[in-house]
């Protein structure tokens, strides 16, 4: 007998093994056994694979009659072996199906007659159907004497697979590390035995493991390698790709997690799957969409979750499936007391196995009775949820219990309480970011911490101090510049695949090259997300208000935070004073930003006549969004340098094109204590330059040989000599450095928006392996100082990673500029920076030089960002 997709021969011996790796492959194979009257001993193992098929299909009753049809003839014909096998096999059928008194009697039947070998697999299968059952105890018991008689007896095969239902006991009392050793074993000895699709197994349930345990960029390795090993063989289950888009989401890749989650409901679409498993996978997808701001798609999954769970009587999984519809009803304005108790009485339903879904509707039951009037059920269930902030819970677990002690410290109207409880889940958060070996995960992760930053903030905007507001606004804000930089700089493998987005870089211009490039892309964000973090492990480093009203000298610094749903808040920090002061509303705030990057987008590459009445049409508009972000702050600034702190979604408005600001000296920084960082850091004291231009001179870059006339003992790249590795070379460690290229903003994914060199795109995933960044550097490419808001208020980008790693001060623009304008502006820039201005001062004096319309577009395009 021949398998229909593979020339190689399957026996029938080997169809129950097949049937949980190619299911409809076993099935047409073993149905043409039973139905041309097969050998008696084919036909048992035919029945056997059969009942497995119609078993994941959810068929239990069906896979019931099969398995004892097998028993039947196993006994007619006096095959005791195969009466245990299939015994052991209905066992599992009736575990499935949560009768228990009658899958101990199968298990009990298939033991008297076993021999010592029978034995111990018999004990594999009820290790895993006390699993099911939730006798975790019984289910390791039997998981342990099976692998240990399994290794004394050779049977390395069975042994494999006894330490994976050892493991997932272990996993579910809570011992991680344990539980990984024995996966670790079985994985080997399945790799030894050459059982690819199950050491792909082990694989994936170490993942899983390594997701319990908290070791995100661990799990997002082994599952995207379990993932490729599955496509390898040809067999990708729905579990695994339900595993990584929860991972995913964890990591706070939400993007990317709602297109895992829309490939695991067309796969489940597509195949007939237990109705368990299509509920699993349903109500993943669901939680995704819920996170991604989908909330009507997320309610229609759950509700296809819960109908599927209700017809196979899962009552747990149901129930895990109405708290998610619940919380998309909450998100699309459903507030009622029938939801509140309704989420309650979910929660107090929910066993063990959903102990994170149990605590999510905990939150969801309090925030809703608080809002409805049921004070003593929003104490009740706060209360409950508070409790996960103690113990060995994941760490985004033990922030979810923060929130519910704050929220119930905000009922019981205790300010202080809910501050710190707001603080102690930050902390916790800070813990996770720092286990992260990726900026970008970094970056994204701190979405998990919105809902206490939104709560403290709210409240110290209401009633608190300026300080206040403003060392909680700094409490969450840059994230990335708070927390020391990860070690990636010798990343031999990273390395070469961004040599080999270069070369493909270079070539594209067939479909087969694009497709080539996002190939790579993919392997380079994949190995990335599974780095582990090196080095010690050490705390944020937090605003010294006191410190940084001395550094400010005549400064002035605004910190701008918007609230949700509600107005522009101002911190401002003059001469050793704070004053908080109320803006516009922040809801109107991104369609001006885009109007006025329009009008000057337009401007700075058109004639002078037309760029003139382009930026005469935007005076109206820069006039709203100057109130609207600062409102009555600009009375506030004085006669010195401004530095703006703006929210990451402001962080490129065109700042120096706002009518109050054009004539002052203005710098941006993400967060009040970057820029004490930048403006404290010490420059080096090789005064070294680089000037790099890209490999179209004649369009871009263009400044870079007068600046060598000017600096000549610059490193000086031009043509084919300016490639990635001499550009990162030269920039290592200087104290100026200009680099004129074409630069390229990737929204879809802002850590391959990259610089145009001779030998392809710079990326920023380039920048991060500089050991030491330029201290200054000039960007002249369009749109270089664009980055993509991510997280609870971070930017990711050229110049975010840049100033992140130690870049004291950066020159970039907002919009695409005049080539042309760009030069003459350098020039500007460049001969001040001589003279010893900071670039804030620098640029304004390239704007008040610019004497035509075209020129002051590009002037006011740019921005000076951080300290120096």
């Amino acid at each position: 007998m021949t398998s229909g997709s593979t020339s190689a021969a399957v026996t029938p011996e080997e169809l129950p093994a097949l049937a949980m790796s190619r299911p409809e492959e076993a099935r047409v194979l073993a149905e043409a056994v039973v139905e041309r009257r097969a050998p008696a001993l084919d036909r048992t193992y035919a029945l056997q694979a059969l009942a497995i098929v119609q078993r994941e299909r959810g068929e239990h009753a069906r896979a019931i009659r099969t398995a004892r049809r097998g028993i039947r003839l196993s006994r007619e014909h006096g095959m005791v072996d195969r009466v245990s096998d299939l015994e052991a096999s209905l066992g599992t059928i009736l575990a499935l199906t949560g009768r228990a008194r009658e899958a101990t009697a199968a298990f009990d039947s298939a033991l008297v007659a076993a021999s010592p070998l029978e034995r111990a697999r018999i004990l594999v299968r009820r290790a895993a159907a006390s699993y099911v059952l939730r006798d975790l105890g019984q289910a390791q018991q039997d998981g342990w004497v099976a692998a240990e008689s399994l290794r004394r007896l050779g049977d390395s095969a069975w042994e494999s697979r006894a330490r994976i239902n050892l493991a997932a006991a272990l996993l579910g009392l809570g011992r991680f590390t344990d539980a990984d050793g024995e996966l670790a074993r079985a994985q080997a000895l399945a790799e030894e035995d050459g059982q690819h699709y199950l050491a792909t197994i082990v694989v994936h349930d170490r993942g899983d493991c390594a997701h319990r345990m908290g070791d995100l960029p661990r799990a997002l390795r082994l599952l995207y390698d379990a993932r490729r090993r599955y496509e390898e063989l040809g067999v990708v289950p729905p579990e695994v790709v339900r595993d990584l888009a929860v991972v995913q989401l964890a990591a706070g890749l939400t993007e990317d997690a709602a297109g895992t989650a829309d490939e695991l409901v067309a796969v489940l679409d597509g195949a007939r799957d237990s109705a368990l498993r299509r509920s699993d996978g349903f109500i993943a997808a669901a939680i995704v969409h819920l996170a991604a701001g989908n909330a009507s798609r997320a309610a229609d999954l759950a509700r296809r979750a819960a109908r599927s769970s209700r017809r196979q009587g899962h009552d747990d999984a149901e129930r895990h499936a109405r708290v998610v519809v619940l919380r998309a009803q909450a998100e699309a304005g459903a507030v009622t007391k029938r939801h509140a108790r309704a989420a309650a009485a979910l929660a107090a339903e929910l066993t063990d196995r959903y102990a994170s879904e149990r605590l999510d509707a905990l939150v969801l039951a309090g925030r809703l009775a608080s809002a409805t009037g049921l004070p003593e059920l929003a104490e009740e269930a706060l209360r409950t949820a508070a409790a996960g902030r103690r113990g060995r819970g994941s760490a985004l677990r033990r922030a979810t219990g923060w929130y519910a002690q704050a929220l119930l410290a905000e009922s019981a109207g205790d300010r202080r309480a809910m501050l710190r409880a707001c603080g102690r889940g930050l902390d916790v958060l800070d813990t996770h970011a720092l286990s992260l070996g990726a900026t970008e995960l970094r970056a994204r992760a701190t979405v998990h911490g919105s809902d206490l930053a939104a709560l403290a903030t709210r409240r110290v905007a209401v009633d608190g101090t300026a300080r206040e507001l403003l060392r909680w606004t700094e409490r969450w804000r840059g994230t990335l510049h708070s927390l020391p930089w990860p070690a990636a700089r010798h990343d031999a493998e990273l390395a070469a695949e961004l040599g080999r987005l270069r070369a493909v870089g270079s070539l594209i211009g067939s479909h087969a090259d694009e497709a080539e490039r996002r190939r790579i892309e993919e392997r380079i964000r994949r190995h990335v997300h599974g780095r582990e973090t090196a080095g010690p492990r050490t705390t944020r480093r937090r605003l010294d208000v006191g410190e940084l009203l001395d550094a400010l000298g005549d400064r002035t610094l605004v910190s701008i935070v918007g609230l949700r749903g509600g107005r522009f808040h101002a911190v401002v920090a003059r001469e050793g004073r704070l004053k908080h002061v109320v803006a516009g509303d922040s809801g109107a705030a991104l369609d001006e930003v885009e109007y006025a990057k329009f009008a000057l987008r337009g401007a700075a590459v058109a004639a002078d006549a037309v760029a003139g009445v382009l930026l005469a049409a935007a005076e109206p508009g820069l006039a709203r969004l100057q109130e609207t972000m600062l409102g009555p702050a600009v009375r506030e600034l004085g006669d010195g340098p401004v530095v703006l702190v703006p929210p990451s979604t402001m962080q490129s408005v065109p700042w120096g094109a706002l009518p109050a600001l054009r004539d002052r000296d203005v710098t941006v920084a993400p967060s009040a204590t970057a820029w004490l960082r930048a403006r404290t850091s010490t420059p080096p004291k090789d005064r070294s330059v680089a000037l790099i231009a890209g490999a179209d001179l004649a369009s871009s870059g263009a400044e870079v040989g007068v600046l060598a006339g000017v600096y000549t003992d610059a490193t000086v790249l031009t043509g084919g000599d300016a490639t990635a590795d001499a550009a990162l070379a030269a920039l290592d460690g200087s104290w100026l450095a200009h680099i004129g290229a074409h630069g390229r903003y990737r929204g879809d994914n802002p850590m391959f928006s990259s610089l145009e060199l001779a030998d392809g795109p710079l990326t920023v995933f380039d920048i991060e392996r500089l050991q030491s960044p330029p201290y200054r550097l000039l960007l002249t490419a369009c749109e270089s100082g664009v980055g993509s808001p991510t997280g609870a208020d971070e930017l990711l980008g050229l110049t975010t990673s840049l100033s992140a790693l130690g870049t004291a001060g950066l020159l970039a623009t907002v919009v695409p500029v005049s080539d042309a304008a760009s030069v003459d502006l350098s020039l500007v820039v460049h001969g001040r920076l001589r003279t010893g201005d900071d670039l804030g001062a620098a640029l304004l004096a390239a704007r008040r030089a610019a004497a035509g319309a075209r020129d002051r577009a590009t002037a006011w395009s740019f921005l000076a960002l951080g300290g120096a």
